[in-house]
């Protein structure tokens, strides 16, 4: 939904659009960053607060790192940015979907091969 956000914002071309582009982003990270910290506290068993500050570290780095890389994008073509970060947010989503499944055990994990009664 962050990378949608993106994308609507590379399109928005009034101030009204803008802000609301923004504020949808703002919102869905307003409710992804607690949903990080919780699970980040819950895998980490054994050193929590380590886990919380290198999960801390990589967004600051991601704070500053993104702006520069934006703004070089942005020389090239004013839009390149926002689809970069529609990409990023796209792919970061796939593999955290992917991972979450590969480490459910077994009896978890839905089996696609299963019948699903009708009804």
């Amino acid at each position: 939904a962050g990378g949608l956000a993106f994308v609507l914002l590379m399109w928005a071309k009034s101030y009204p659009a803008v802000l609301i582009t923004t504020g949808l982003f703002v919102l869905i990270t307003a409710f992804f960053r607690p949903a990080v910290h919780s699970l980040t506290s819950k895998r980490a068993t054994v050193g929590q607060g380590a886990a919380m500050g290198l999960s801390n570290s990589f967004v600051s780095l991601g704070r500053v790192v993104g702006p520069l890389a934006a703004g070089a994008i942005y020389d090239v073509n004013t839009g390149y940015p926002y689809l970069a970060g529609a990409v990023i947010l796209l792919a970061v989503f796939l593999v955290s979907l992917f991972s979450a499944r590969l480490s459910l055990p077994p009896s978890k994990r839905a089996d696609p091969s299963a019948q699903v009664p009708p009804g």
